[in-house]
């Protein structure tokens, strides 16, 4: 058994993250109940599983990170894949 429970963050909380990955649709309506304009910018979002990836799409953000499926089986394989597309992405672009 589990339970699955929001931190709630600070007013004042710095959001400076890179890489956002969540393992529920209850992940998902807690980054939007403490963050509720939440602009995803350059942000990047993985999810493990169906549904939610569903509630990622649902709140109109961007899925990068989509686990799991025949390249990635785990979470751990879809961000080793990711970052390892990124470096050669900015390697080519010249940027980040």
């Amino acid at each position: 058994m589990y339970r699955t429970v929001s931190n709630d963050f600070t007013a004042d909380e710095v959001f400076d993250y890179d890489i956002l990955v969540f393992f529920s649709p209850a992940g998902i309506a807690s980054l939007l109940k403490n963050f509720p304009h939440f602009e995803q910018n350059e942000t990047a979002i993985g999810t493990f599983g169906p549904t939610t990836a569903k509630a990622v799409r649902d709140a109109g953000l961007r899925l990068d990170i989509e686990a799991p499926n025949p390249e990635s089986p785990s979470m751990t394989a879809a961000l080793e894949n990711y970052l390892k597309n990124r470096s050669k992405s900015v390697s080519k672009n010249g940027k980040k």
